[in-house]
């Protein structure tokens, strides 16, 4: 009777590429190496992606608020390009500020005016969203004066169509601090002349720089300077409102939808729109990519499962007769299934350890071993005028490491189950012949 622990013992025999040798040794070697590789790049590469879309969630919510509260009569028509329709409010958004301000979770508000514009200056012109935010309740909602880099932000709430617009527009308009640019309207007014645009002069009064695409398509006035120049008097698109915890943004809202409904403010419900809907193109974006890097990294363990195959079909054309030996001291064909099983285990283990411990070194430190890399080359991989993000952010997730060693280890089972069935399939009596 062949004991229960006699396939482990050999399978740690035949799995160690130390043990093997020739062409066995080496393809159990490179075996090894090619799911070690595997799952660290695959475990480094999701973590620089995780920290990326970490960075931009942060960039994002200093400026964007985790949930618009906008009014029944305007529409959100493109909410992934921020672009919402204002139009006349019979609203009193003091008094709804209170009410949505008595949410538990709800930290912030501050009611906004938003619309798209077109910029010119110096015969350039641009698309924007123009936000008019109240810049003393907008306090608790972002930290636009962390971001500025050039000019005032107090003179935002003290000049008449002043205009706060980020570092790339800026510079694709070629404006400055106290430059003056031109807002123009979608909208054609009908006058004496004929058809015109409704357009405004405003004057530049501060550069702000947040490393994401608000850069270059976010630009941003007062309050009142906006209700002007869309003729909307005192009324408001909406509020915008910050949560205390952001990924719960959007049970939030529902709350705040109930509590709203039983204060009988609107005749019909408002629109809530959260931080992650409002942006869901780009962050849907990173997940596909995600997905694919995924998908394409863990080809590398899957050609690296094939040298499995190889080396297990080696070793049972090897060991044929210790195979027949085996079965006629008594093992089973079920027996020797399950020796060359954990034999191609053992391989998929040892190279998915491997392959963990070093990404759990390199992955959190990446940032800092590229800075090191750049400054002894004296090259800059990532150049701050060209890319939002100029360093290599990561945030490693033990989700992501349990995952990518899942999949490892199962591809080298999945490796192993055709090898085994042919050894189980081996007869002792024809083995030994055709050893003699």
């Amino acid at each position: 009777m062949i004991p229960r622990t006699f396939p482990l013992f050999v399978a740690l025999r035949y799995g160690i590429p130390a043990r093997g040798t020739g062409t066995s040794g080496f393809l159990s070697a490179v075996s090894l190496l090619g799911l070690s590789l595997g799952v660290f790049a695959l475990i480094v590469v999701i973590s620089v992606m995780n920290g990326f879309e970490r960075e931009l969630q942060s960039r994002l919510l200093s400026l964007l608020p985790h949930v618009q509260l906008l009014t029944p009569n305007v529409t959100a028509t493109d909410s992934d390009s921020s672009n919402t329709q204002a139009g006349p409010q019979n609203l009193d958004w003091p008094s709804l500020r209170n009410e949505v301000l008595k949410h538990p979770d709800v930290i912030g508000a501050a009611p906004y005016v938003e619309t798209t514009v077109m910029l010119s200056a110096n015969q350039r012109f641009h698309s924007a969203t123009l936000t008019g935010i109240d810049t003393v309740s907008e306090q608790s909602v972002s930290v636009l004066h962390q971001h500025i880099i050039a000019g005032d932000i107090q003179r935002l709430a003290d000049t008449r169509y002043g205009i706060v617009i980020g570092r790339l527009l800026a510079r694709q308009l070629g404006v400055i601090p106290g430059d003056k640019l031109n807002i123009i309207m979608p909208k054609v007014s009908i006058t004496p002349l004929g058809p015109m645009t409704r357009q405004k002069r405003f004057e530049v009064v501060a550069v702000f720089e947040v490393g994401a695409e608000l850069d270059q398509n976010l630009v941003i006035t007062n309050i009142a300077s906006s209700q002007k120049l869309l003729a909307m008097g005192s009324h408001v698109t909406g509020l915008r409102i910050a949560v205390s915890d952001q990924f719960q943004s959007m049970a939030i809202s529902d709350s705040l939808l109930t509590q709203l409904a039983e204060a009988n403010i609107f005749a019909s419900p408002p629109t809530l729109i959260d931080w992650r809907e409002k942006n869901s193109s780009l962050f849907r974006a990173i997940f596909m990519e995600k997905i694919m890097i995924f998908v394409l990294l863990m080809s590398v363990v899957a050609v690296a499962s094939f040298n499995i195959i190889s080396i297990i079909l080696m070793t049972v054309t090897d060991k044929r007769s210790d195979i027949a030996v085996l079965r006629t001291m008594g093992a089973s064909a079920s027996d020797i299934r399950r020796l060359f099983i954990l034999q191609g285990l053992l391989i998929g283990f040892m190279g998915t350890f491997a392959g963990v411990v070093l990404a759990l070194l390199v992955a959190p430190n990446i940032g800092s071993l590229l800075q090191t890399v750049e400054s002894l080359s004296g090259w800059q991989l990532f150049d701050p005028s060209v890319y939002f993000i100029p360093f290599l952010p990561s945030e490693l997730r033990a989700n992501d490491v349990v995952i990518v060693s899942g999949a490892a280890i199962l591809i080298s089972l999945i490796a192993t189950l055709y090898p085994a069935a042919k050894a189980a399939r081996i007869e002792p009596a024809e083995a030994l012949a055709y050893e003699h």
